[in-house]
């Protein structure tokens, strides 16, 4: 496994971590058909339930990226292709969660991928406290925010 494989497994289990504090249900998966973009097969990481909620309220989807905004630039250029588009026709109710260890000045580790984009408006990112529907505490995303910068500062070392 190299570093960038390493490095998206410990996104998705901070994320997990991110929604398990917020008192959120993490469910697996099950019986998603997964989707061909590109040279890659997709399908959301984990799907994520409030309280004792049979159904998912959400499907979430981690990735990790260096640099988020270089991701999010290149998506927008492929329009109705992007993995944004054709990813939430098949699953509606899809949260993106992008993952970086190289933020811009003043936004956060965790972003997430704001709704609209079939609006023909360019796809945006939030930071993950922001995106106000998923009701997640700063305080929670800055703690694994710390974490993600220790653990990705101690792999890059090695």
């Amino acid at each position: 496994m190299d570093l960038y494989d390493t490095k998206s497994r410990a996104a998705e289990a901070l994320v997990e971590a991110i929604f398990r504090r917020a008192r959120y249900q993490v469910l697996p998966i099950r019986g998603s058909q997964g989707l061909r973009i590109g040279h890659e097969d997709f399908s959301p990481t984990f799907a994520i339930a409030r309280g004792d909620a049979t159904e998912p309220e959400y499907v979430v989807e981690v990735k990790y990226r260096p640099s988020v905004e270089q991701f999010t630039a290149l998506e927008n250029q492929r329009r109705d292709s992007s993995i944004y588009t054709l990813a939430r026709r098949q699953w509606p109710n899809l949260v993106f969660v992008l993952v970086t260890d190289h933020p811009e000045p003043g936004r956060s580790c965790f972003q997430a991928c704001a709704r609209g984009n079939g609006s023909g408006k360019p796809q945006t990112t939030l930071d993950l406290a922001d995106f106000t529907d998923l009701r997640i505490f700063p305080q929670n995303v800055e703690d694994h925010e710390r974490l993600l910068l220790r653990l990705f500062g101690l792999l890059s070392r090695s």
